[in-house]
């Protein structure tokens, strides 16, 4: 994928998959999510499998992806045109007041609005993770005019 399209895409998507892993294998989550452009901010209620994971100190995988399959009179006829993005990274979950305000304010920003106006009740009940990414990979097959 060509410079820069990886950040692109995390900008516009709608759903992060977060791949974690724990004492039971594997797991993969969709969850709505914030992107600075250094940072992933996801948010939840502060107990479950994926907190227990990320307060043991996970490292943690993570994709978005947006397209669609073009169909075909026969089988082999049939594609997909997409991008995606698979990163890795490492995840922690913030403790202060301060620190989950700003990672909600980031995941507010992602969808059109502001954290701005949060209740403190409400946010001493929410987890707020952060992932610092380490790299990040793009694939895509776009339609052969955006090539």
């Amino acid at each position: 994928m060509p410079p820069g399209e990886c950040d692109a895409l995390l900008r516009r998507a709608e759903v992060l998959r977060l791949g974690l892993a724990d004492a039971d294998g594997p797991y993969v989550v969709p969850v709505n999510f914030g992107y600075d452009g250094e940072r992933i901010y996801v948010h939840g209620a502060r107990e479950g499998r994926r907190v227990a994971a990320v307060a043991e100190g996970a490292r943690v995988c993570f994709e978005a992806d947006e397209g669609e399959i073009v169909r075909a009179d026969r089988p082999c006829g049939f594609t997909a045109r997409f991008r995606s993005v698979i990163g890795y990274g490492t995840a922690r979950l913030l403790t202060s007041a301060e620190d989950k305000r700003r990672g909600l304010d980031v995941l507010m920003r992602h969808y059109g609005s502001t954290g701005e106006g949060i209740p403190d009740a409400k946010l001493e009940v929410t987890s707020v993770i952060e992932i610092v990414i380490e790299g990040m990979d793009g694939k895509w097959h776009p339609p052969a005019a955006e090539v």
